[in-house]
């Protein structure tokens, strides 16, 4: 595994399109709208971010979301083309800070803070395996 002080500063920006997986479902009226929901619009910023940080670890490891700090500023409906930002804010020991940006054109629809730990594959399957028997 490479030294995780080499990710300080690193950043990765991607396009995408809004889904349909991604549509907030909480509230029926309100389903008509086809608005993305927070917890999709964060999947993706996630998602960005473990592309990001895994590179940098050998095969037997993985980072994983321990802690988040979400605004949704903006609503955005599926079907709207955003891109995602993610850049890596500090390093202390396994744990890598991370802040993430979705955007449409100026607009900034959302914005989070989170943490990814890094851990062992071999812990994570014996963590999941003491829990389901």
């Amino acid at each position: 595994m490479k030294s995780l002080e080499q990710l300080l500063g690193t950043s990765k920006t991607v396009d995408f399109t809004i889904d349909e997986g991604m549509a907030w479902r909480e509230d029926r009226e309100m389903e008509m709208l086809e608005l993305a929901s927070t917890s999709g619009l964060c999947a993706q910023v996630f998602h960005v971010g473990y592309d990001l940080v895994q590179p940098f670890l050998d095969e037997d490891h993985v980072s994983v979301v321990i802690e988040a700090n979400v605004r949704h500023l903006s609503p955005i409906r599926v079907g709207e083309a955003v891109a995602v930002g993610v850049k890596v804010i500090g390093v202390v020991e396994n744990k890598i800070k991370l802040r993430g940006v979705v955007m449409k054109g100026e607009t900034k629809i959302l914005e989070v803070e989170f943490v990814r730990a890094v851990i062992s594959r071999n812990y994570l399957r014996r963590a999941a395996l003491e829990k389901t028997t």
